[in-house]
This record gives structure tokens, C-alpha cells and sequence, in this order.
């Protein structure tokens, strides 16, 4: 085979999204290093969704509520991974500080938030069943989780100052749901399966609870550094919350899938009629 073929073809088998969905109208954005970290994390969510699928077929239909949940989960991400993976569904957006490389039109990716939007409630959900709480305490966590990334999504397309006051909006309604789920569940949980034979169910979720605590709040310190001040790059922006997003389902959300290997289902209420599920 001819040299110019055999490099031809090696440089066909790398990484083209940048070359195909090019950077166009910005100075400060994603290169190729941020875009093959992206599509780690996008092997990671789809591996764990695989994996999901397949745990799922070993639990009776009518207890596969918290798996349909996490498969939903990591598939959403696994979506919004491939569209930062291939450099698509973002925008430009002036920054208000000159921080990193002096300032200028920053690539900020909407399609991360608008997968957040779809994944962080599901595991909100997840831990707020698993601790046997009410519908309407369900949808209420689960409402101000979603302002949670709505008010993140806003601040980091406005140029002006003004983006620091959806940011307070946004860590507000989260503390919220922080002490919802540290208080409220925890109570919850305690009182609910105190009689049953998981005894350190209670010690376990709070571990749980102050691990979703502290990586929502290392989520806020990361926006605050790169949509926010514009103090890192957006590569360095997509490592921080990769890690973060690789700790919250894969392995945050698959600790709580664990934890309820040995809870009653129809006393948590999330049963699934066997006549649904029959196909």
C-alpha cells in the first residue's frame, strides 16, 4: 500500500468532529484533546446503560422501576455526550470577564443542559422513592432540580452581569432539594425500613445524600469558573464536568440501584402492574 494511502486512512481513523463540525465565530472553544475526553465519557454513559439494560432482565418485571429509571438516565447522557463529542449544539456567547485568553465569544454547549434537564431529575427521583417519599414531595425535588439546570443554561447564555442572578436562582432551588433529601428522606428512610432486615439502609443513603451534595455543589464552583468568570478553558470546562457526571450515574446512581435490592417495592409504591408489562 502506498505511504500517501496508509496516512490517508490513519488520519480517516481519528478524530474529525472539530473538522467536520468546525468551530466557526468564536475565540474561546473546544479542541480536539476536550472533544476525545467527550466521547470517553460518551463509552462510559452507553457501557452503563448496556449494563443496566442487562440488570434489569434479572429482576421480576414489577420491580424494574429504578432500572427503567437509570437506563433512561445514562441513554439521555450518552445522547448529549455524542452532540459535545461531535461539536454540535452550541452557541457563542460574549464574555463578561477576560480571564482566559482575554475574553471573547466563548463556545458554551446548550445540548449539555438540555441533558442534564433530562438525566439529573431521574436520580433525584430514584433516591426520593428509595426513601418512600410522596408523590408531591417527588415532584416538587424534582422541580427545583430542573431549575437547578434551567437557571445554569440561562446564566451561561447571558454576556452581562444579570447571569450571576440565575446562577443564585438556580443553587437556591437545589438547596431545596439538598434538604429535602437530607432531612425529609433521611427521616423517611429510617422510619420506613427500620423493620426490615437492610439495617444499615439508613447509614448508606446518607452517605449517598452527602455525596450528591457535594458533586452538585463542585457542579456550581465548575460553572461558576468556566460559563460564569470564563476562568478556565472549555476543554478544561468539559474534564470538570465529565468527572462530575461520570460520579453522579454511573456510579452515585448505580449505589442507589444497589441499595434496593432488599426494599418492598409495593410499600415504596413504585410496583409495576404485571398486566403493563406483559407483551
Amino acid at each position: 500500500m502506498p505511504p500517501a494511502t496508509m496516512n490517508m486512512l490513519l488520519e480517516r481513523g481519528g478524530n474529525e468532529a472539530l473538522d467536520v463540525n468546525p468551530n466557526f465565530g468564536t475565540t474561546i472553544h473546544l479542541v480536539t484533546d476536550g472533544s476525545n475526553w467527550y466521547w470517553t465519557v460518551f463509552s462510559i454513559m452507553s457501557v452503563t446503560a448496556l449494563a443496566y439494560v442487562v440488570a434489569a432482565y434479572f429482576v421480576p418485571r414489577k420491580e424494574r422501576f429504578f432500572h427503567y429509571t437509570s437506563i433512561a438516565a445514562t441513554l439521555f447522557s450518552a445522547v448529549a455526550y455524542f452532540s459535545l463529542a461531535s461539536n454540535l449544539g452550541w452557541t457563542g456567547v460574549q464574555t463578561e470577564f477576560s480571564h482566559y485568553q482575554d475574553g471573547g465569544i466563548r463556545q458554551v454547549f446548550y445540548a449539555r443542559y438540555i441533558g442534564w434537564f433530562l438525566t439529573s431529575p431521574l436520580l433525584i427521583i430514584n433516591m426520593a422513592f428509595l426513601a418512600g417519599l410522596s408523590w408531591p414531595t417527588v415532584l416538587f425535588m424534582a422541580g427545583m432540580q430542573e431549575i437547578y439546570v434551567v437557571g445554569g443554561l440561562i446564566g451561561a447564555l447571558v454576556p452581562s452581569s444579570y447571569k450571576w442572578g440565575y446562577f443564585t436562582f438556580a443553587v437556591a432551588a437545589f438547596l431545596l432539594v439538598l434538604y429535602n433529601l437530607a432531612y425529609v428522606a433521611v427521616q423517611s428512610i429510617q422510619t420506613l425500613h427500620s423493620a426490615t432486615a437492610y439495617e444499615k439502609l439508613t447509614a448508606y443513603f446518607r452517605v449517598v445524600v452527602g455525596s450528591v451534595g457535594l458533586i452538585y455543589l463542585l457542579y456550581a464552583i465548575s460553572w461558576a469558573l468556566s460559563e460564569g468568570a470564563n476562568a478556565i478553558s472549555p476543554t478544561s470546562e468539559g474534564v470538570f464536568y465529565g468527572v462530575l457526571d461520570i460520579m453522579a450515574l454511573p456510579l452515585l446512581n448505580s449505589a442507589v440501584l444497589y441499595l434496593t435490592r432488599r426494599v418492598d417495592f409495593a410499600e415504596l409504591g413504585v410496583t409495576i402492574p404485571e398486566g403493563v408489562t406483559k407483551a
